[in-house]
Formats: structure tokens, C-alpha cells, sequence
């Protein structure tokens, strides 16, 4: 077998995987939407004031017992639609994902990957910093019956792939882009408050950590934010690839 004989039959392989995963994709997600069509809107209004106590009160205190008291109705009622916390906490997810990535494409031919996956990785954050504690709920999220993180991951192999990385190289660079995003997002939502910071004693912090303490102040001086600094690290890691 020569060389390109070789390279179209590992093409072929590749088409073949993919199709095998988009197939998959959609029998889980057909598997949800019957899910919901048995359990109807009550499903959904569950998930939605979920988020809603998610918004005001944070992961800590998203307890069913509280749900349930939000929804006027006993806590054991709630097993009926999921057998436990994680199992609302995946679908809520899969609530968050879908309203950045419902229409989800892979990269098109005529488009750079480096911009395509930094768009990307943009509208990930985007889509946890929507919510309170979201990178938390989404970066613990299993991947069914949070089916749009595993078609992220898959829509993001499959652009890089066909930009003419091989698969090896194109799984590390996603799931270093996107555990970072995830870790990222984490930091961004629990940092400290500013009643939480006038109780910081800078000049003592300063002291014990003067490298640490003199990129806060250039940072401050530079007026940066937390989307300027999580773009430059994307430039560093994705950019590091092609270098």
C-alpha cells in the first residue's frame, strides 16, 4: 500500500468514527426528548427553577428540599423526574450548553482552526458565566445526559481533524482548551467579592509576595479583565500549537 492509498483509508476511518459519533449524539438525544415527552413541560420547570435557585442562592444551597419548597410541592415528588441531585445537575447543564450551542457546526472549510476554536472556547465561557456557579455545574456534568458537552468536544475533534491535524494532536490541544476554559470560569466565579476584598490587607500581601502583588497592580494600571486575560492565555495555548 503506498503512501496516499494509506492516507485515504485512514480518511475513510475517520469519516467513518464520525459518523459513528454523530449517530450515537442523536440517539441520545432522541432518548432525552422522550424522556421529556413522558414527563412533559413538568420536566422542564423543574430544570428552569432549578437555574433560577442556582442564580440566586448559588450550587451550596440548591438542596431538592429547597427546590421542592420553591416549587410548592413534596421533595419525594422530585424522584419521579431524577433519581438524584447530579442527575438534575446534568440536565441542567445540558440546559446551559443549549443556550449558546444549539446550533453548533463544525468548523467550515474556508475558516482557520486556531479562530474557530478560540470562538468557540469564547462562547463555552460565555455560556457558564450566563449562571451562577455555571462552570462548576457544567465542567461536573457526565456527558449523557449533558449530550452537547460530548457533541462540543466531537464537533471540536472533528474541525481540527479536518484542518489536517492528526487525532492524537487534535485531542490534546481540545481537552487542554477546554479544561482550561472550565478551570477558568471556575476562578472567574469564585473570586473574591468586593465587600470580601476591603477586609484584605494588601500591604501585608504585598510584602509576602511582592511578583504576585506587582502583576495585580500593572493589571489594575492596565485596566484588564477577566475576558482580556482568558482571550491572551487562549492566544498562548492555541497559538503555542501552530509554533
Amino acid at each position: 500500500m503506498n503512501r496516499g492509498d494509506h492516507h485515504d483509508r485512514h480518511i475513510e476511518d475517520l469519516e467513518r468514527k464520525r459518523q459513528r459519533m454523530n449517530e450515537l449524539f442523536d440517539r441520545k438525544r432522541q432518548q432525552m426528548e422522550a424522556r421529556a415527552n413522558r414527563h412533559g413541560a413538568r420536566q422542564q420547570q423543574i430544570i428552569q427553577a432549578a437555574i433560577e435557585l442556582l442564580d440566586e442562592d448559588g450550587l451550596e444551597n440548591l438542596t431538592l428540599r429547597n427546590l421542592a419548597k420553591r416549587l410548592h410541592i413534596q421533595a419525594p415528588a422530585l424522584y419521579w423526574h431524577f433519581k438524584n441531585k447530579q442527575w438534575l445537575m446534568d440536565f441542567m447543564a445540558e440546559a446551559i450548553l443549549q443556550e449558546e450551542f444549539a446550533d453548533l457546526q463544525p468548523r467550515q472549510p474556508d475558516e482557520d482552526w486556531h479562530e474557530w476554536l478560540k470562538i468557540t472556547a469564547r462562547r463555552l465561557r460565555r455560556a457558564m458565566l450566563a449562571h451562577k456557579e455555571g462552570a462548576r455545574v457544567v465542567a461536573g456534568a457526565h456527558m449523557y445526559p449533558a449530550v452537547t458537552l460530548a457533541r462540543l468536544s466531537e464537533v471540536c475533534l472533528e474541525s481540527l481533524v479536518t484542518a489536517g491535524l492528526d487525532i492524537g494532536q487534535a485531542h490534546a490541544v481540545v481537552v487542554t482548551t477546554i479544561h482550561f476554559t472550565f478551570g477558568r470560569v471556575i476562578e472567574e466565579q469564585a473570586s473574591p467579592t468586593v465587600e470580601e476584598l476591603q477586609d484584605f490587607d494588601l500591604t501585608d500581601f504585598a510584602r509576602l509576595y511582592p511578583y504576585f502583588a506587582q502583576t495585580i497592580h500593572e493589571n489594575q494600571l492596565k485596566d484588564r479583565t477577566g475576558e482580556s486575560d482568558f482571550n491572551e492565555s487562549l492566544d498562548l495555548i492555541i497559538g503555542g500549537v501552530e509554533r
